[in-house]
């Protein structure tokens, strides 16, 4: 069963803008990759960046990071890396690796969108003061949760619970503020006020609705309810990266069958926020993909905050390949993150170790 991950809890503090940081969720799994190659000499030296790597089908697929097995120092015995190009012969890589992550997607709640008209042409609804709308939960097996909303006219929003005939939750309305309704793992449901975020709920979080309270007049609220879910694209993600798979494999050996083990040319898939994963999906690219890892929510969260402490509010843009690459104080905080675990940031979700990228013998291997 899958759950929401705690890289979305970390996120959903910077509200609006946490759009513009969810999107930097890949590129901070990218960056972090690219230091665990760039540690080693050796690998940084074969190394070549958003190539287009050509399958037995003809097409060409743009992934993140190819492993020659020749090297390419300059005459004072620096690691050359080589950006972008095509591969049609796959012969000389020994490893392709691809890095994919699937968010959480906030949607309208179906219900609050039918019950309330819309504003204009905005993604928001118009609710006029003492209307009640239910908000609830209802696990498989477990407790139901059903809240009652209602904004007054004193500018405060009053909820109440059909379960538990005491509870009263009471705050007063401001503009751009936000209620976040929670569901744990445990069954167990809590409201988060508007001075509050995620960051500071600690269960594993199941599912959460986040009612925004995006402005307020004489007649009502401006309003917003999103469902959160967990990673609702993962089976597209899944098909995409084992495709590329395959259909480089029967490039290079004729055969789209899995070698066990394989030695030649390792196919990996670099992952995060694996909470979004369902069995099926990770049943798929066990199937087809040689190598599968996970960078943890905590590993790429402390990697946010090391960026955001360092560089403020602009953090995000710093959050690139690119700048990795000619950014030194970039690239010093992604050497600081791996490095404080010796390279093992991939867990690999056959034997659940975690484990470190290296090129021993001229052959791509992990530890």
């Amino acid at each position: 069963m899958t759950n929401l991950s705690d890289t979305f809890k970390y996120i959903s503090h910077f509200r609006h803008a946490g759009h513009q940081v969810g999107r930097k969720v890949g590129d901070m799994l990218e960056v972090l990759t690219y230091a665990a190659i760039a540690r080693d000499s050796e690998m940084l030296a074969r190394l070549q960046v958003e190539p287009k790597l050509h399958g037995f089908s003809g097409a060409g697929h743009k992934v993140e990071f190819i492993l020659l097995s020749t090297t390419n120092f300059d005459e004072q015995g620096n690691p050359q890396v080589i950006n972008g190009g095509e591969i049609t012969n796959p012969s000389e890589v020994i490893s392709f690796i691809e890095c994919k992550k699937v968010g959480v997607e906030q949607t309208v709640n179906g219900k609050f969108k039918k019950t309330f008209p819309k504003n204009g042409n905005n993604k928001s609804y118009k609710v006029p003061f003492d209307n009640t709308f239910p908000i609830s939960f209802a696990p498989r097996g477990g407790d139901r949760h059903t809240y009652s909303v209602t904004f007054s006219p004193d500018r405060k929003i009053r909820i109440t619970k059909a379960e538990d005939t005491n509870f009263l939750f009471e705050e007063n309305l401001v503009d751009e503020g936000r209620i976040i309704f929670t569901l744990s793992t445990d069954g167990l449901s809590e409201i988060i006020g508007n001075n509050r975020s995620l960051r500071n709920y600690a269960p594993t979080l199941a599912n959460c609705r986040i009612l925004e309270i995006i402005s307020i007049s004489d007649a009502g609220v401006i309003a917003l309810l999103n469902d959160c879910l967990s990673g609702p694209q993962t089976p597209e993600k899944a098909k995409q990266s084992s495709f590329v798979a395959l259909d480089v494999r029967k490039n290079r050996f004729n055969s789209f069958d899995k070698r066990e083990p394989e030695t030649e040319m390792v196919s990996v898939l670099v992952l995060t926020e694996f909470s979004h994963w369902e069995e099926k999906s990770q049943n798929m690219i066990k199937s087809c993909i040689d190598k599968n890892f996970v960078v943890s929510d905590d590993i790429i969260v402390e990697a946010f905050e090391a960026f955001e402490n360092h560089f403020g509010e602009s953090f995000y843009d710093k959050i690139t390949k690119e700048n990795f690459e000619n950014d030194a104080d970039v690239r010093r905080i992604a050497f600081d993150i791996v490095n404080q675990y010796d390279g093992k940031i991939f867990l690999d979700i056959e034997d659940q170790i975690y484990k470190k990228l290296l090129v021993r013998d001229n052959l791509f291997i992990t530890l």
